[in-house]
């Protein structure tokens, strides 16, 4: 392993991370809280950004299924919308939607 990979092993291993799930991956990441899409008094979407390592859910794509531990240890359920490496390439920021 290199000092990149280790130290976002490290990293990815805080207690501030949350548990995910995807198939058969494992993994933790930072999970933002919602980003609101609104057109007047109307809400459009709602939008959750999970930062991950690109090692383990790189290959998520579009329409994917993902669980999500929240606080309470509940599983909460998330569609992929998209899925883009950092600049670092090691990292992968995930667009999710509740279900």
């Amino acid at each position: 392993m290199s000092i990149a990979s280790d130290s976002l092993s490290a990293i990815f291993n805080l207690d501030e991370t949350v548990a995910v799930t995807s198939g058969t991956k494992n993994g933790r990441g930072y999970l933002d809280r919602p980003t609101t899409v609104l057109a007047g008094n109307e809400i459009l979407s709602t939008d959750y950004v999970l930062h991950c390592l690109d090692s383990v859910f790189g290959s998520l794509k579009f329409g994917d299924s993902v669980l999500i531990e929240d606080a309470n240890g509940d599983d909460v359920s998330y569609t992929v919308r998209a899925n883009e490496a950092d600049l670092d390439g090691l990292t992968r920021q995930v667009s999710l939607s509740k279900v």
